[in-house]
């Protein structure tokens, strides 16, 4: 399925033609990720825990940058949705410059505070030789993932995540053969250990978005990227600003929680507590398919709609997204509780680290269904233009109950790793369903004379 029109037809076909190819585009992600975890843990328990501390640390600057990329891509749909093909075109050219600025600035901050960043999250010991050495390297070249998040929310507005699943899977598949011949050399390829994960991570990227702004420039695309319109427009980016700033917070929070949890692991249970931990939330990247494939599509679906002003499909968008995200998040989750035994032993054979992440699959895992919908409810709130709801039930999640939680239960009670575990769990349920009736009360009382004059749709789409 390519670009198409989302004011019309069926809304449960088109959320389950946007979510799919989603889907299995974050699958890509994941399967990216993990296999980069599979070959670096060939090098020591000690190199997978830094690939993933260093990566939370990262995380925490591309996510303020995401911001940037869901607010053109919200407005991007809202100008489609109101056919309005030159502005749609302008805003994802300016997309790509806004995208770039971000990550001249965050690859600097990246660089200059390394080592302070790489302590923050948990790098310490034997960890943090390795760690900084992927660090500097993958956050070097950071502007890779700038631009792929601008082009992954370009193809979304479109409804177009078809070519997307392609372009990931082009990615992955790329990353899959150079990653052992980079980090264990082979013919006159040289050995370059945790360098060469890093190396095969930027290659990947460079052809993700070679291919994909071929793509976006055919002259049959309904939505093109055209070089003249990598221009910006102040007004338009203010526009963009006050969707996407409390979404980039949003962002924030999470690679932000990873870093204090990880933290607090640290501080009772030490290295393998770390490593465990750092598999752990590797693996629940599983629970992010749903939530991922749903929430976009649903993003897709929400502001093509808020911008021809079609009340009832926004909302009907919304409640299918969460039942169908609940439902199949859950089920992973419980596919991962069962198959973790088999999933943990591919990375680690250490006794210990494998007892703990076990634990945290039979625990953590049956609460996925509330992240996934958490994840959607923020989606959600972006789609309609009020992101600043989403960005204060994760605030909720992570600083609110997880961490403290976990801190007071662990550092002051000396309670088991369990009591963290647990604290994932509260954090994924309270404001998951503080959320659920946030919005919905929002949705279905949302009245566009009025809620459109304040996030000056009209505007948006006439100027």
């Amino acid at each position: 399925m390519e670009q198409q029109d989302l004011t019309t037809g069926n809304i449960r076909k088109q959320l389950w033609e946007l979510s799919w190819p989603m889907m299995l585009s974050m699958f890509f992600y994941t399967l990216y990720n993990l296999v980069d975890t599979y070959w670096v843990s060939k090098l020591s328990d000690e190199a997978i825990a830094a690939v993933s501390l260093s990566q939370i640390s990262l995380f925490v600057m591309i996510s303020l940058g995401f911001g940037i990329t869901v607010g053109s891509g919200v407005v991007m749909a809202m100008h489609i949705g109101a056919k309005n093909k030159p502005e749609a075109e302008r805003v994802l050219g300016q997309s790509f410059v806004l995208s770039a600025w971000m990550a001249v600035f965050f690859t600097a901050i990246a660089l200059i505070f390394k080592d302070e960043f790489l302590i923050a999250s948990g790098a310490t010991g034997s960890i943090f030789e390795p760690a900084k050495e992927y660090f500097i390297i993958v956050s070097a070249g950071s502007v890779l993932l700038f631009v792929m998040m601008a082009i992954m929310f370009a193809f979304n507005a479109q409804g177009d995540t078809t070519t997307l699943t392609k372009l990931f899977a082009l990615s992955t598949a790329i990353n899959l053969v150079l990653d052992p011949a980079l980090i264990f050399g082979v013919g006159p390829i040289p050995a370059m250990g945790i360098s060469g994960a890093a190396t095969a991570t930027l290659i990947s990227q460079f052809v993700f978005i070679v291919v994909a702004i071929r793509t976006l420039s055919k002259p049959d695309r309904n939505i093109q990227f055209k070089f003249s319109n990598l221009t910006v427009k102040w007004a338009s980016v203010k526009k963009v600003l006050n969707i996407g700033f409390p979404a980039a917070l949003t962002q924030v929070i999470f690679p932000g929680g990873l870093l204090a949890l990880s933290y607090v692991t640290a501080l009772t249970f030490k290295e393998p507590g770390a490593i465990a931990f750092s598999l752990g939330f590797r693996l629940e990247f599983f629970a992010y398919l749903p939530a991922a494939g749903f929430g976009f599509g649903a993003m897709a679906l929400m502001g093509q709609n808020m911008g021809a002003k079609i009340k009832e499909r926004v909302q009907e968008a919304f409640t299918k997204a969460m039942k169908y995200t609940f439902l199949s998040a859950f089920g992973l989750g419980v596919a991962a509780a069962i198959f973790s035994g088999l999933i943990i032993a591919v990375f680690t054979e250490d006794a210990l680290v494998t007892d703990y992440a076990n634990s945290y699959m039979w625990t953590v895992a049956f609460s996925y269904g509330f992240l996934a919908c958490l994840m959607v409810e923020a989606n959600a709130f972006q789609s309609i233009g009020k992101s600043w709801p989403g960005f204060w039930i994760f605030l909720l999640r992570v600083f609110g109950i997880t961490i403290p939680l976990s801190y007071i239960l662990t550092v002051h009670y000396e309670m088991s790793i369990y009591a963290i575990w647990g604290a994932v769990i509260a954090g994924n349920v309270i404001p998951s369903v503080i959320g659920f009736f946030w919005i919905r009360g929002k949705l279905w009382k949302m009245e566009f004379d009025e809620d459109i004059s304040e996030l000056e749709v009209d505007a948006l789409v006439t100027e």
